[in-house]
């Protein structure tokens, strides 16, 4: 009884001693009043005396992979509680990723695409941390900040079981000195598909200056289109954008047949088939996006984050046009992190995911909370894209991700193969696919 007493002595005294700072609070890095932002859930395995080693999966390349590091030397050399080791594997990450979830040698932290988040959030596979962020004051943490679309795939029957720390829109990339030669002037968030449709045939240019419509324009001599596309942008932002819905909220169904999307899909046809795009052979021949950067194509639809704006002379990004209804809508790529629900150090592991996912709130664009959206401070943080951020910034509050479930790789599967592949590539006129590919759709999301 005595070695007992003396043994909870110690610990008590020990605790005493290590958890708090020269200030006298607990230290936790990604907050700046210095006060303690992990879990402080019950059974924690977090030792006030000795940091815990916390493995992290990453698809990070080796740059990505070098700039991650610096931010994870500062928030280990900050922390009392973590020490985040970074396994960055890009090659085949997901299917790493899952063989080792699958067994007990599975990393605590682990990026996640919206998709697999989905579907592991079904399988049990990553810890539920709703009690944890409604317990914490971490700015990482206060939900009612995030954009609706990015918490979207990580959530699940009410429950959050990972954080978002990239939504990225898609933007119109424009090249300026091309619709300055042409006399067009640049999309100013009025755009709608009439607007974006005229600007791409005076911005389509045969070998004798003659437009699409023109007298004596030469389809076969196109030395410059107005826009290209080949299944990106994904048709089902056009669908979003004519009001229509490729999967309700309540995965009943996927209404592909409803008037708005049959337009849709028919409106992306006739850009796939029109004089305004190259042909799916030249573009296959001469490079999608290389086609834009040489100026052979006037406008582009890509990521926020993509650097066309900053290494391609005079090019800006604009928000997409809305459906000729005004309605505006973009896809947003979703990606995050989330803690394994095996990990053996889940409060240390929480403490871990708030800190860094903060920390790349502060280094990617576009970040998925509304207080860091604030024009200024991304300008200054990222000075290469700042002509752009005025339009990324207005696209979040329109932007969404798929809406992804477990089943989602077979649903889009079929959504691909049966219906966007012959429209893309075989010239097939979605009124005719429609009936059978929702059957096929529908049977998908039983």
């Amino acid at each position: 009884m005595l070695m007992l007493v003396f043994v909870m002595l110690a610990s008590v005294f020990l605790a005493a001693c290590g958890s708090s700072n020269s200030n006298g609070v607990n230290q936790n890095s990604g907050n700046s009043s210095g006060t303690n932002t992990s879990s402080g859930s019950s059974g924690s395995s977090v030792s006030s005396g000795s940091k815990v080693t916390i493995r992290l999966a990453t698809w990070a390349g080796e740059n990505e992979a070098k700039e991650l590091q610096q931010i994870l030397d500062e928030l280990n050399a900050k922390s009392d509680i973590y020490e985040i080791v970074q396994d960055s594997n890009p090659a085949e990450y997901d299917t790493r990723l899952i063989t080792q979830l699958s067994g007990n040698s599975g990393p605590d932290l682990f990026w996640v695409s919206a998709q697999r988040a989905a579907q592991f959030a079904a399988e049990g596979i990553m810890l539920d941390i709703t009690d944890q962020l409604n317990a914490s004051g971490h700015d990482a943490a206060k939900v009612d900040d995030y954009y609706d679309g990015s918490l979207m795939p990580f959530s699940r029957d009410g429950r959050i079981y990972g954080l978002p720390w990239l939504q990225q829109p898609v933007m119109l990339y424009v090249n300026k000195s091309l619709f300055d030669e042409a006399g067009v002037e640049y999309p100013d968030g009025t755009w709608t598909w009439a607007d974006f449709m005229d600007a791409a045939n005076r911005l389509t240019i045969d070998d004798s200056g003659h437009h699409p419509g023109d007298p004596g324009f030469n389809a076969d001599a196109i030395k410059q289109w107005g826009f290209t596309l080949n299944g990106w942008p994904p048709s089902q932002m056009f669908i979003w954008q004519n009001g229509g819905e490729v999967i309700l909220e309540d995965f009943s169904e996927s209404p592909i047949d409803t008037p708005e999307a049959v337009e849709a899909l028919k409106f992306y046809a006739e850009l796939i088939n029109s004089p305004v795009t190259p042909s799916q052979q030249v573009i296959r021949d001469r490079g999608f996006d290389q086609m834009f950067r040489n100026k052979q194509v006037a406008m582009f639809m890509g990521g926020a984050a993509d650097d066309l704006d900053s290494t391609v002379e005079n090019v800006q990004a604009f928000m997409v046009p809305a459906g000729n209804g005004g309605i505006k809508a973009t896809f947003a790529d979703v990606l995050g992190m989330a803690i394994n629900k095996k990990t053996k150090e889940p409060d240390a592991a929480f403490a871990a995911l708030l800190d860094l996912t903060d920390a790349i709130h502060h280094w990617k664009i576009m970040p998925p909370r509304k207080s860091l959206s604030d024009l200024a401070s991304l300008q200054e943080l990222h000075p290469k894209k700042a002509h752009s951020l005025e339009a990324i910034i207005a696209s979040m509050e329109f932007a969404k991700p798929y809406r992804y479930f477990d089943n989602y790789p077979e649903w889009d599967n079929v959504y691909w193969t049966q219906l966007m592949d012959p429209i893309v590539n075989g010239g097939a006129d979605p009124e005719g696919l429609i009936p059978n590919v929702k059957r096929l759709l529908d049977e998908t999301l039983k």
